[in-house]
């Protein structure tokens, strides 16, 4: 694998929050000045909570502009509590003020199939003339991100598909709907939120493991995107290079 990418190693937590949430801002700033709006997609976890938190409280946002959509979700009602859309309007859309110029959540009061056939139609709506402007994601301790679970199957390598249903046995929800890997790929920018130990260990394993996106399907996100991580690992900023064969 040979990568760019900038890392941010935040000294603690509430540093992490800050300036999660001021990287994601300013990237949503640039594409609204760039563009005239910003397409922003958005994983769930708990990594991410308290920084979708300290943005949706941000005045300085045209908010009006941002079209924001899911990553990946959980097939469960929309208020479970692993429902990846609550955790949205719990955390970046909790504020009155926040109104954003769409949300697109995967309606999972449909059949399983029929959830995914109708997300995938509004995404590529969604996409008419671009792609995801930002990916908020994360990486799980056995390498997963979004719900693309490793060993990634031929299919989900493969696959022209915007959405695809997965599955996991790690997990109490099995049923996933998530955005492909090639759909992901495609960001412009993806912000990847990091916190402890673990995601530290797992993170390492994969930047030294000659294995490809089969087992880690980060990689294909390292190789193709402008990527920016942002950790709570104490350090300094700076520009990673890693090449590996």
């Amino acid at each position: 694998m040979s990568s760019i990418f900038d890392q941010i190693n935040c000294k603690d937590h509430a540093e992490f929050v800050e300036k999660s949430a001021d990287i994601i801002a300013s990237s949503i700033q640039k594409s609204i000045t760039g563009r005239g709006e910003c397409l922003l997609c958005l994983s769930g976890g708990k990594t991410p909570c308290p920084v979708y938190t300290e943005i949706g409280k941000r005045k300085d946002i045209d908010w009006q502009k941002v079209s924001i959509f899911l990553c990946d979700e959980r097939y469960v009602p929309r208020d479970h509590t692993m429902s990846n859309q609550k955790l949205i309007h719990k955390t970046l859309l909790r504020h009155d003020q926040l109104l954003v110029g769409s949300s697109q959540f995967p309606n999972t009061s449909l059949p399983l199939e029929h959830c995914i056939a109708d997300y995938a139609a509004r995404i590529k709506t969604l996409w008419h003339n671009h792609s995801t402007d930002i990916a908020i994601l994360g990486m799980g301790i056995d390498g997963h991100t979004a719900s693309l679970f490793p060993p990634l199957s031929d299919a989900e390598l493969g696959d022209e598909k915007l959405v695809l249903h997965t599955t996991t046995h790690q997990f109490a929800v099995h049923d996933r709907i998530t955005l492909s890997l090639n759909a992901l790929a495609a960001s412009r920018h993806c912000i990847v939120l990091l916190t402890g130990e673990k995601k530290r260990h797992i993170w390492e394993e994969m930047m030294y493991s000659n294995e490809d996106e089969r087992r880690w399907p980060m990689k294909r996100i390292l190789e193709i995107c402008d990527v920016t991580v942002v950790t709570d690992w104490e350090g300094e900023f700076y520009t990673q290079l890693i090449s590996k064969k």
